[in-house]
């Protein structure tokens, strides 16, 4: 009774998981020029910290956002990473995660690992969603209609 209980809540979860959220971590991990930053670690601090100015930022919006997408994801410990830069592997860490949710386990290293991972990237994608709405809106204002 326990057991299908368990599996019953698990399945609850899986099915109540933003979707586009789940991928975040695998997706980021997918993207060359953010290997290639991970590949280079000691570059990527500096460049952030470049992406500071706001002018360098404006030019380079794309490789300040990898470059702070790559900073949090050197963050997250090297054997997550790994894992999680495999699509079936990664699959297999979420399935597993979800399934010792109610087990003592759910304080795994690597599951607690992943929820702080996953909860900070998204906030950050909501911090850049509202910027971005923020600085839409100020473009908005200033153009002439």
């Amino acid at each position: 009774m326990k057991i299908a209980f368990r599996t019953l809540i698990g399945l609850t979860l899986i099915s109540q998981m933003p979707l586009g959220q789940a991928g975040i971590i695998e997706d980021l991990l997918a993207v060359p020029a953010i290997q290639a930053l991970l590949g280079r670690q000691l570059e990527i601090q500096p460049l952030v910290q470049r992406c500071g100015d706001a002018r360098f930022k404006q030019r380079n919006v794309k490789l300040c956002q990898q470059a702070e997408e790559a900073s949090r994801l050197a963050k997250m410990p090297i054997e997550l990473r790994a894992v999680m830069s495999n699509p079936t592997t990664a699959a297999s860490m979420r399935e597993l995660c979800l399934a010792v949710q109610a087990a003592p386990a759910r304080n795994s290293y690597l599951c607690a690992e992943l929820a702080k991972a996953d909860s900070g990237f998204r906030a950050q994608m909501e911090q850049q969603r509202l910027e971005q709405e923020n600085l839409r809106m100020q473009q908005n204002r200033e153009s002439p209609t």
